[in-house]
C-alpha cells in the first residue's frame, strides 16, 4: 500500500489537503512527478484503466493542524470528500480522503425533471 499526503496549491495559495491510498503494484510514484502532474494522469499513463468511483461529499470544521496547512482559522468550515476508485475489472485502485477550503470552492449541479 502506498499512502500519499499532498497539499494542493494554486497561485501559492493552499486549496486542498489530500490523503490517497493506492495499491503498491500499480505504478512507481516519485514526489517530483506529483508536483507537476495529477495522480490520475500518472495512473492512466501507466496503463491503469480507471472505470468508476463512488464518492461522498460532506463538511466539518478544521482541526488546528488542518487550519494551519490550509491557511484558515481553526474551526473554519471544510468540504470533505471520500472517494473509492475502481479499474475496468472492478478492483479498487485508490481510496481518497480529501479536505477542501470551503471559502475557495463552490459546486454547480444541473437538475432536470422527468
Amino acid at each position: 500500500m502506498i499512502t500519499l499526503e499532498r497539499l494542493r496549491r494554486t497561485g501559492g495559495e493552499p486549496l486542498a489537503l489530500m490523503h490517497n491510498h493506492l495499491r503498491a503494484d500499480l505504478v512507481p510514484l516519485e514526489p517530483d512527478q506529483l508536483e507537476r502532474r495529477g495522480l490520475y494522469e500518472l495512473l492512466r499513463e501507466a496503463g491503469v484503466a480507471l472505470a468508476s468511483a463512488t464518492q461522498s461529499i460532506g463538511a466539518r470544521r478544521a482541526t488546528a493542524t488542518e487550519a494551519e496547512l490550509l491557511d484558515e482559522p481553526r474551526g473554519a468550515p471544510l468540504l470533505t470528500m471520500r472517494r473509492t476508485t475502481f479499474d475496468d475489472r472492478g478492483l479498487v485502485v485508490e481510496f481518497g480522503d480529501h479536505l477542501y477550503r470551503a471559502s475557495r470552492y463552490s459546486f454547480e449541479v444541473d437538475l432536470t425533471g422527468r
